[in-house]
């Protein structure tokens, strides 16, 4: 079970694009062909926190990983800021700062043991990804990160959230509203999930 989490919805926009292109609209958009791909595998059941456009929050998000025994969780935002020249695309996941936090009975030991494997799978599969994703945007890796993130706090599987772009780049922004290159970043996502299984 892959949990697809498309970034915003509803009133929530995200960054916008252009007059009519919101983030919420392409994370739905790369995240439903993401679905799509994964499903024909046949052996991959998918679960999307929001398959329309609909305010979806934090809390919710989780939940739906959590409750239905989700194996893996791929969240899709696109980035914006760090001034006009930032591009490229960067992979976060919730890391071994929070673990270090533990206490050291056995109960939190085997917590932290199994914690560790998690934090171990998210980084092959960030790993996974941004190979993908190069092929997309050459050499614009701005690399993997550890950074305390609600939606990936507390799970207790292999987590990741992939920036696939700066809304603030003219180059980038160009190819996330387009829909050739949307599909691309679905099949490098996708591509990435098949090579962790």
């Amino acid at each position: 079970m892959v949990i697809i989490d498309p970034a915003h919805g509803g009133s929530d926009i995200g960054i916008r694009l252009s007059d009519k292109e919101y983030e919420k609209n392409i994370t739905l958009a790369i995240s439903l062909a993401l679905k799509k791909e994964l499903e024909k595998l046949g052996n991959i059941r998918v679960q999307m926190t929001r398959v329309s456009d609909k305010l979806v929050s934090f809390s919710e998000r989780k939940k739906i990983a959590t409750s239905t025994q989700g194996e893996l969780l791929v969240s899709v935002h696109i980035n914006a800021g760090f001034g006009k020249n930032s591009t490229g695309y960067e992979i976060y996941y919730a890391g071994f700062r929070d673990a270090q936090t533990a206490q050291s009975n056995s109960k939190e030991i085997l917590k932290d043991m199994a914690r560790n494997k998690y934090l171990n799978d998210s980084i092959r599969l960030a790993q996974l990804i941004q190979k993908n994703m190069d092929n997309i945007f050459p050499r614009k890796s701005r690399g993997i990160r550890d950074a305390a993130i609600p939606v990936l706090e507390g799970l207790s599987i292999p987590a990741v959230i992939v920036e696939i772009g700066f809304a603030t780049h003219p180059e980038d922004r160009k190819k996330l509203m387009d829909v050739k290159t949307q599909n691309t970043i679905a099949h490098a996502l996708y591509q990435s999930i098949k090579d962790f299984y």
